[in-house]
């Protein structure tokens, strides 16, 4: 998640991966993006708020795992790099090409843009980490993952970068997220 998130990218998502991976996508535990997608929601502090507060999805915090699950032939697949996670510009392509695979892809393609889009907030040609990308691949490793962590820190990470130079650029959105996070 990030002061410049446009979960509007993630309808071309939606329509590539069909209505049956779609509403897998909507039940994980990052379908809390897309439904907020789907209400055309405007971010306020309310928001970073929940999701903060119901960050983990885990039983106890030790199940958090590196993921050990051989992600090259996937990658090599889809046509990125088995050294470095895609990029949502990758993947953007791959939208067009997957209407008739397998439903499990397309829900890791699905999941992968949400990843880019709405929880990490990165722009198309930034790398989705390759330690977070893997967990597509393992559903129980990705659905135990503290998502909502992940979003919250992205986006106090985005508001701490944004140049007070160009104020007026910014000011709507700092005050959608400045009386929770204290600036």
């Amino acid at each position: 998640m990030n002061h410049n998130s446009h979960l509007a990218a993630l309808q071309m998502a939606e329509e590539a991966v069909g209505l049956d991976a779609w509403e897998s996508i909507k039940t994980s535990s990052v379908g809390v993006i897309v439904k907020l997608k789907e209400m055309d929601y405007t971010w306020s502090a309310k928001a970073v708020h929940h999701l903060l507060t119901n960050q983990l999805v885990v039983n106890n915090i030790h199940e958090i795992w590196s993921v050990e699950v051989d992600h090259k032939p996937f990658w090599e697949e889809i046509g990125v790099s088995p050294s470095h996670g895609p990029m949502f510009s990758e993947l953007r392509l791959l939208l067009t090409q997957i209407r008739n695979w397998s439903f499990e892809k397309r829900r890791m393609i699905g999941l992968l843009s949400v990843l880019s889009i709405g929880v990490l907030g990165i722009s198309p040609g930034s790398r989705i980490p390759l330690e977070q990308a893997k967990r597509v691949l393992d559903i129980e490793a990705f659905e135990r993952y503290p998502w909502g962590r992940v979003a919250f820190s992205s986006l106090v990470n985005s508001v701490k970068v944004i140049s007070f130079e160009e104020r007026n650029k910014y000011t709507q959105r700092m005050r959608t997220c400045s009386p929770n996070l204290g600036v």
